[in-house]
């Protein structure tokens, strides 16, 4: 296996990078879902730091990812596709970058906002990238909700759409980034 990409075939870090954050992400969805849900306590506190660590990482993660695109070649769409579905998947990555991009950075604001230390897997503090202001994190945790729940349907429709291209269409879109 390659590592790189070509204009046939994912490569491995391109795999490596899509798999590890899905399953990254969902764990991520599962948490945040549950750590507010859960009354104070320590293990609520614990769950917090975890969440916004992870969340720190994963902007890292996409940054790289797309750093990591940009300088290698996108296999092709299958001819079959039309030139509109075509566009529709490049504009649905894109999409999906920019949500993985406005994700940890609305979390980043709201920690910011709320004018709490965010410290990296204990490890270091993040600075701030807003002043502290109530209106300004409640804005934020809207943000950071609706972006989820935009994600969740864009990667429903990416999973159906890779599905169909399997089972209906008979092609290699699923394969080429499955294995």
């Amino acid at each position: 296996m390659r590592w790189r990409n070509s204009i046939d075939n994912w490569g491995l870090i391109s795999k490596l990078f899509h798999w590890l954050m899905a399953i990254t992400i969902l764990f991520m969805a599962g948490l945040g879902l549950t750590m507010i849900n859960v009354r104070l306590s320590p293990m609520k506190l614990e769950m917090f730091i975890v969440h916004k660590s992870i969340g720190i990482l994963l902007l890292a993660m996409v940054i790289a990812r797309i750093c990591w695109r940009v300088m290698n070649p996108t296999p092709s769409l299958p001819d079959t596709m039309s030139s509109r579905a075509k566009m529709f998947a490049r504009f649905t990555h894109v999409w999906i970058y920019c949500l993985l991009i406005g994700i940890p950075l609305s979390g980043w604001v709201i920690n910011s906002a709320a004018n709490f230390p965010l410290r990296w897997f204990g490890l270091f503090e993040i600075p701030a990238i807003v002043a502290p202001n109530l209106v300004v994190e409640e804005y934020a945790k809207l943000t950071h909700m609706t972006l989820l729940i935009a994600l969740g349907i864009t990667i429903l429709g990416h999973i159906v759409a890779a599905l169909r291209h399997h089972i209906l269409l008979n092609d290699n879109v699923l394969r080429r980034m499955w294995g």
